[in-house]
C-alpha cells in the first residue's frame, strides 16, 4: 500500500484528527461534566463518528498511572497497542496512531505489534514515539531514568531498528550502544510501504533533530503565532539540510463551538475556572519537573495551568461555526498540516463539530467534500 493512498497523507489542507480519547477525562483536567470514562462502547462510537465525518487520524495518549489531583486526570486508560487493534476492526477508514514509550516497549515487539496491526486495519496503522520518561512511571517499571539526550540516542537506535524490521525481508544483527540483536526479523512485515507513518512531538533541540531525521509528521504545540512560525521553520528547514527529507507538522486544539459567541466564552469559562481541577495541573506540572522532558520549562508551565486544564495547553477553537473555522484557517496559513481535536465532551462535540463546522470548512477550502 502506497504513501499516497492513506488518509493522513490526502490532499486536504487542514487534515483532523482525534486526540486523547482512550483516557478519563481526556485531555482536559475538569470536573465538568461529559468528560470521557472511557468505557470501550464509548471509544468505539467516538472512533466510528470520525470515520464517518472523514478525519484521517485517531491517536491515542500513551499513559500509565494518573495526574493526581481531585480528579485524577488519566487514572483510567486503555494501552494504546491493544486499544490500537481493537479500533482498528472496527473503523473502514482512518488512520490508527499507538503511541510507544519506546524505553517500555522492546523495538522486535513494537515492530511486531504495529505490524499486527497494519493488517488488521488493511493498512491503516501508525506509530507515535515517545522518548521521554516522567519519574513515577520509571520507578512502575523498575527502570533506570537517563538523562534527556541519552534518550534521544537510544530512540534513534530504536526507532532504526523497528523501520528496518518493517522493511527488510532477511534476518539481521545489530550491534549498538543501547540495543544488541542477532537474526532480527519480523513476519508479516506491514502492508503499508515503505512502513507506517511515524509522528513524535519532541520539542527540545535533540527532540527536534529526532523529529527531523525520523518523523513523516511532528506536533508543535504553541499558542503563540510567531513562536509557531519560527519554530515550523526551524524544523522544516531541519530537516531538509540534515536529512534531505521533507516532514508534516501537526498540532492539537479544543474545542468549544456553540451558535453565539457567548455561549461558547461561557462554556469554555466555566469548563476551566469554575470546574478545573487546579490540583492536578499542579501535579502535572511536578511530575514534569521531575521528568527528562526539555520542551519547556516548569518555569513556563506554571503560567500556563489555565491551558493545562483546557488540555495540555492547546490551541483554543473556541466561537461560534464560523469563528471555529476561520482559527482553524489561521493555523493552516502559519503551516499546520493538521490538528488533533479534543473536548470536555467528545460524543456531543464531534456531532455538533460535524454537523456545523466541517460543511464551513469545505466552503472555506480547508477540506475536500
Amino acid at each position: 500500500m502506497k504513501r499516497s493512498e492513506l488518509p493522513l497523507f490526502n490532499d486536504n489542507t487542514l487534515k483532523l484528527g482525534i486526540f486523547c480519547m482512550n483516557v478519563s477525562s481526556g485531555a482536559s483536567m475538569t470536573k465538568a461534566p461529559g468528560t470521557l470514562t472511557p468505557t470501550w462502547a464509548e471509544n468505539v462510537r467516538i472512533a466510528q463518528a470520525a470515520d464517518r465525518a472523514g478525519c484521517v487520524f485517531l491517536l491515542p495518549l500513551g499513559t500509565w498511572k494518573g495526574v493526581g489531583g481531585e480528579t485524577n486526570p488519566h487514572d483510567r486508560s486503555f494501552e494504546v497497542h491493544t486499544w490500537a487493534a481493537g479500533i482498528a476492526a472496527v473503523t473502514e477508514q482512518i488512520q490508527v496512531f499507538t503511541t510507544s514509550h519506546m524505553r517500555l516497549v522492546h523495538p522486535v515487539m513494537a515492530a511486531k505489534q504495529g505490524a499486527t496491526i497494519d493488517h488488521i486495519a488493511g493498512g491503516r496503522s501508525a506509530l507515535n514515539i515517545v522518548a521521554g520518561q516522567y519519574a513515577h512511571v520509571v520507578a512502575m517499571f523498575g527502570i533506570e531514568q537517563i538523562d534527556h539526550d541519552a534518550l534521544y540516542e537510544e530512540a534513534d537506535e530504536w526507532t532504526t531498528l523497528v523501520k528496518r524490521l518493517y522493511t527488510e525481508e532477511e534476518d539481521f544483527d545489530f550491534e549498538g550502544r543501547f540495543f544488541r540483536m542477532k537474526g532480527a526479523r519480523i513476519n508479516p512485515r506491514p502492508l503499508q510501504q515503505p512502513h507506517p507513518a511515524i509522528v513524535n512531538a519532541g520539542m527540545s533541540r535533540a527532540g527536534r533533530d529526532f523529529g527531523a531525521k525520523h518523523a513523516d509528521f511532528t506536533f508543535v504545540n504553541l499558542r503563540d503565532f510567531d513562536e509557531l512560525k519560527a519554530t515550523i521553520a526551524d524544523i522544516r528547514n531541519s530537516a531538509r539540510t540534515n536529512y534531505g527529507r521533507e516532514i508534516g507538522i501537526l498540532n492539537h486544539a479544543y474545542v468549544v463551538a456553540r451558535d453565539t459567541e457567548k455561549e461558547a466564552i461561557d462554556y469554555e469559562r466555566y469548563f476551566i475556572d469554575e470546574c478545573g481541577d487546579w490540583a492536578a495541573t499542579e501535579a502535572y506540572v511536578e511530575n514534569y519537573a521531575r521528568s527528562t522532558a526539555q520542551s519547556y520549562t516548569v518555569e513556563r508551565l506554571q503560567t500556563q495551568k489555565r491551558g493545562l486544564i483546557a488540555g495540555f495547553n492547546a490551541i483554543p477553537l473556541v466561537g461560534t461555526p464560523e469563528q471555529v473555522v476561520e482559527k482553524m484557517q489561521a493555523i493552516s496559513k502559519v503551516g499546520i498540516n493538521g490538528t488533533a481535536l479534543h473536548w470536555v465532551d467528545y460524543e456531543a462535540g464531534i456531532d455538533y463539530f460535524n454537523r456545523r463546522v466541517l460543511p464551513l470548512m469545505i466552503q472555506a477550502g480547508l477540506r475536500r467534500r
